[in-house]
């Protein structure tokens, strides 16, 4: 979460890295939004929205909330300019690069990458004699390899990083905690300059040579931007989506009948969607207001910050009915999951591929896990995501 500054008071409605919220931090997002959908949070000197039509209100108003904060004077280091931080119309050059990017990659040739790497990891969890941690024996090398594949290149050296991408997230939350501010800017930093080695080198046919030969096209798209907003792309396919699956799978932990049913209600598709809806990882983003405005009933001034928690956004009531509770019947595709407007997921596709892949194979498989302890999620509170998952597998069939 964006922010100037933290300050010591702790908000009494919503303190982010509580413990308690880390661990669930839903019944915290419900008790604000009865309180207040749109409320003035002193901690982090901006307003945070709960309610689904106030998010998607700003979402859709780039006019008057912008993902640029130099549109409001603030200096912005050179790293952190990217599709996601630029606005329109600067933002339309880099993510019609991207957008053609995407467009020349086969979608059956991703689609079947994604399948053939989820069945490989997920057939080698068959008969394993131990306690398996899901977060790093499954779901994040598995994001690695589909993502790296997926652009083209060698898959970077693991302890490097994850110390690296630890930090950008950490630093999202440097409205809560300043000192992990500086840390996650470098880490963008050097992160970018392994991806401008990438353009020079990534294998023909991926996404990174697609980009390549879309820039030669539109070259007024700054090479510093390609390179951050592929940076982006790349950290988003590795993280938000290694956490999208360990949150995914630890619901599949919990609740043992939920994939088995699904299956037998030929609804996968639908489980998807509501699993992007309750368990993705992306629980917030950051605008601000640069034209004074109103968001559910409350003035927003001009240089105001402004939280949209999309986690709470995607379970309220008013759009949600029973919102906790998996509904294969709901209709599909009113989640915020991966935002909307001009600065929605670039990933979206790709991401809900892996998620539908994994289905599948722990379907096809045969198998189903049961909980070798307790989970234990990251504290961080603008991307959630789990830290451990020790499950025990069984084979409740053989392979088909």
């Amino acid at each position: 979460m964006a922010g100037t500054a933290a300050h010591l008071q702790r908000d009494p409605h919503y303190d982010p890295l509580a413990p308690d919220v880390i661990a669930a931090p839903h019944t915290v997002y419900r008790r604000l939004r009865e309180h207040r959908r749109v409320y003035w949070h002193a901690q982090l000197s901006s307003w945070v929205l709960t309610g689904y039509a106030e998010c998607r209100q700003v979402l859709g108003d780039t006019d008057a909330f912008g993902s640029d904060f130099r549109r409001m004077g603030e200096d912005i280091p050179e790293a952190l300019l990217s599709v996601q931080t630029l606005d329109p119309p600067a933002h339309g050059a880099i993510r019609h690069l991207l957008v053609s990017a995407l467009h020349a990659r086969s979608h059956t040739a991703i689609t079947d990458t994604a399948a053939r790497l989820v069945a490989e990891r997920t057939a080698a969890l068959r008969g394993v004699g131990r306690t398996v941690d899901l977060v790093g024996e499954f779901a994040r090398p598995l994001a690695l390899r589909t993502m790296c594949g997926f652009l083209g290149v060698t898959a970077p050296d693991g302890p490097w990083l994850e110390e690296l991408s630890n930090a950008i997230v950490r630093s999202m939350d440097a409205g809560l905690d300043p000192s992990r501010a500086e840390p996650g800017n470098k880490a963008k930093a050097e992160l970018s300059r392994m991806v401008s080695g990438w353009l020079e080198t990534a294998d023909e046919g991926g996404f990174i040579d697609a980009a390549r030969t879309a820039h030669a096209r539109a070259p007024q798209v700054p090479e510093a931007v390609l390179a951050n907003s592929l940076r982006s792309v790349f950290h988003a396919g590795y993280e938000s989506v290694s956490r999208l699956l360990s949150n995914a799978l630890a619901r599949l932990v919990a609740e043992p009948g939920l994939l088995a049913h699904a299956v037998a209600e030929d609804r996968l598709d639908a489980l998807v969607d509501e699993l992007l809806r309750l368990d993705g990882p992306v629980q917030a983003a950051a605008r601000v207001c640069v034209a004074d405005s109103e968001v559910g009933g409350e003035r927003i001034r001009r240089g105001d910050e402004v939280i949209l928690m999309l986690a709470a956004a995607d379970r309220d009531p008013a759009v949600f009915a029973d919102p906790d509770a998996v509904d294969l019947t709901r209709r599909k595709g009113l989640h915020l999951a991966f935002g909307r407007g001009a600065h929605s997921c670039l990933g979206a596709g790709v991401a809900t591929l892996q998620l539908r892949a994994v289905l599948d194979a722990l379907h096809a498989a045969g198998i189903v896990f049961e909980a070798a302890g307790l989970a234990e999620y990251e504290p961080t509170a603008t991307l959630r995501g789990l830290r451990t998952l020790p499950v025990t597998v069984r084979a409740t069939r053989p392979t088909r």
